[in-house]
Formats: C-alpha cells, structure tokens, sequence
C-alpha cells in the first residue's frame, strides 16, 4: 500500500476545508492508497493545536518552516497569497510533493519562480481550482469535445458575492495588494477564468476595467482603518485564441449573490449553462432538436456523470463544496501514488497569473492587451 503523509498549513477556511477532504479521503481513493495527516502549522500555538485536533492530525507546529523537522511527503498551502512562493520553493528544495491555494502568488514573477523550482525538483504540483471538479462541469467539458455544441462562439461567465458590500465589514488581508495581489480579480474571478481555459481555450487578450469602491475599512479591535488598495470588482472582454469571444466579471459587491458562479457557453450547435448555486444542474440545449421540442434540458448530476460516480447511487441526492474539495485531495494524492502529473498543476496557475495581470494592465491603460502564453 502506498502512504502518503501530509502537512496542511493553515487552519481558516480553506485549512478547515482541505481537512474535512483528507478525513473523507479513504472513501473515494484508491483502496491501495493511505493518506496520513503527519503534521499542520500555523502562526500561534493556540491555532496549531486546535486545527490539529478539529482536522486530525497526528502532530502541530507553530511556523511554516518547523513542518520540515517531520517526516512528510507532500505540503499543502492553505495560506495568505504573500507567503505562498517561499513555502512552495522549500518545499521543493526538499523534494516534498507541493498542493496550493489560488492563486499561486501576487504576481506573475514570483508564480514563475514557484513554477521553475517544482519543476527541476520533479515533484507532484498543483493548484486549487476545487470548481474544475463539479461534476456537473467536467459534463459540460465532455459535452464540448463530443463536439455536441459545436464551434463555440461566445462564453459568458460572472462569479458574485456580497460578503464585503458592507463598507463597514473589516478589514482582511484580501483588501491588500502586498498580501493578495489583487481583489476580486484574484480571489473569485480566478476560478471563472480558469473555467474559461478549460472548457473554451487560451485567452489570446482582454480588455479590462477594474473598481474599488471602499477604500478603507476598519481594523478589527482597533480605532483605525486599513487601506484597501485592490479591485472590488473586475469586468473584461476576452478574445480566445480559438475566435470564440466571451466576457466576464467578478464582484464582492453583489448585494444577494452569496455564491454565484456561472457561465453560458454558445456553439453553432447548441448552448450550455452552469451556476455553481445550483451546482447539481447543468443545462444544455441543441439546436439539432426537433423544432417543436427545442429548449434547455436539465442535466441531473448523478452517478452516470463525470467524478460523480465516486459519490450517490442515483441523481438529486446532490452534491456540495466539500465534494469538490474530496476530488481535488484525490486527484493530488493518487497523482502521488501513481507518480504522474496531477490536473490542473503549477503551470495552469501561472498561465492564469498572465491572464490576471494582462486585465490589470489593460485596466490601468484602457486598452486591449496581449495575454502571454506560458512556455
């Protein structure tokens, strides 16, 4: 059997997260895979010590760099977006499988060098875009290569919330461009764009505006304020290399879209659409339907789809944000164990890093710009 022992750094939302998908884990791998959770790591004792517990794990430290002192296998970084580069390249440096939270880093350089150092280590790498896995989406991407909506011709995605419209809501490191990069760009428009390149192609090049509507907020359990110095909002236009031509936008402002998600995709034979807060539809349309009974089918997620197998005996039992999670852990780990590339990998994260910041320099410029391919 092969073991493969993790250290989880980092114990807020996404460490809670990725904990509840290592104890899963066991049900959806490999029977001749064993995931062992060594040791997790966070700035203070208290946090260590609790998240240990909560997520059950074998041992805790206070410090990123004290999970080296453990005999470990893989990293997974569930951190600020600053601090993600120098873990990553460690843990290469030492030849330890490497799992990190979007996006990689805050800029494309520092994303670069996290790519350059997993590849000369020749270690497991990949990047957490947990949506990719939605059953429901891998069904429209094998819809698409079926070739059952034909040539794609627009692709349309948003992805909302409304969890800082509040101007009073506090100030958190994803207001700061040193510890995020960028705003809702990075944070949630991220995962729209990678939806993009999966399910469309490359981005050939974008035009862009970008929004900051509060530019301070107050700083918890104290009198002062915290600048906000990134986006609130992105929208953009896109050229994909293929000639499709889509748009798409992000916002943390949407007053009652808590988790809104979604995309239309429009071919010559037919259309598809997807919002994560019905997560267990998909809807597809053909147009080579007879006329009298042409419109959007609902596509019920269930064991016959894509990933979903792994999960309920029949459709509409559903399936949540944890599962994706669960799938993500999965393909990770059992790319350990097979000792292949796991999907979508460092490079994906940097391909979107360039199509991130080519949006905010058309943003500065106003003007279409050219979104350079990873090599």
């Amino acid at each position: 059997m092969k073991e493969v022992k993790v250290a989880l750094i980092g114990t807020g939302f996404m460490g809670k997260t990725h904990g509840l998908a290592y104890r899963l884990l066991s049900t959806f791998c490999p029977a001749d895979v064993k995931v062992r959770l060594r040791v997790l790591a966070d700035v203070t004792e208290d946090l260590a010590r609790a998240g240990a517990r909560q997520f059950g794990f074998e041992d805790w430290t206070v410090g990123w760099e004290s999970i080296f002192d453990y005999d470990i296998d893989a990293v997974d970084i569930v951190t600020p977006n600053l601090v993600h580069p120098d873990i990553a390249i460690e843990a290469a440096r030492r030849g330890k499988h490497v799992m990190c939270e979007k996006p990689l880093a805050v800029n494309v350089a520092e994303t670069r060098a996290m790519v350059d150092a997993v590849e000369k280590a020749g270690i497991v790498n990949m990047v957490c875009f947990n949506y990719r896995q939605t059953p429901a989406v891998a069904m429209a991407k094998k819809l698409i290569e079926e070739g059952q909506i034909g040539t794609i011709h627009h692709f349309r995605a948003v992805y909302l919330q409304d969890w800082c419209a509040d101007p009073n809501s506090p100030w958190v490191w994803r207001f700061s461009a040193k510890h995020a990069g960028s705003g809702a760009l990075g944070d949630i428009a991220s995962h729209a764009i990678d939806y993009g390149r999966y399910l469309v192609g490359e981005f050939d090049e974008v035009v862009a505006l970008t929004k900051t509507f509060v530019g301070e907020r107050p700083i918890p359990h104290s009198r002062e304020t915290g600048v906000v110095d990134v986006d609130d909002a992105v929208n953009m236009l896109i050229r994909f290399e293929s000639g499709a031509v889509g748009s798409l936008e992000g916002s943390r402002f949407c007053y009652g879209r808590k988790n809104c998600l979604a995309f239309e995709i429009n071919g010559s034979k037919g259309s598809l659409l997807f919002d994560w807060e019905h997560s267990n539809d998909l809807h597809f349309y053909s147009a080579q339907d007879p006329e009298d009974r042409q419109g959007y089918r609902d596509i019920k997620v269930g064991p016959m789809h894509p990933h979903a197998e792994r999960f309920w005996p029949i459709p509409g039992i559903g399936m949540a944000y944890a599962e994706t999670s669960i799938l993500q852990a999965c393909e990770f780990i059992t790319a350990i164990a097979e000792g292949r590339d796991a999907v979508p990998n460092f490079r994906d994260g940097l391909q979107v890093a360039e199509i991130m910041e080519a949006v905010l320099r058309s943003a500065e410029a106003g003007s279409w710009v050219k979104v350079p391919r990873v090599a």
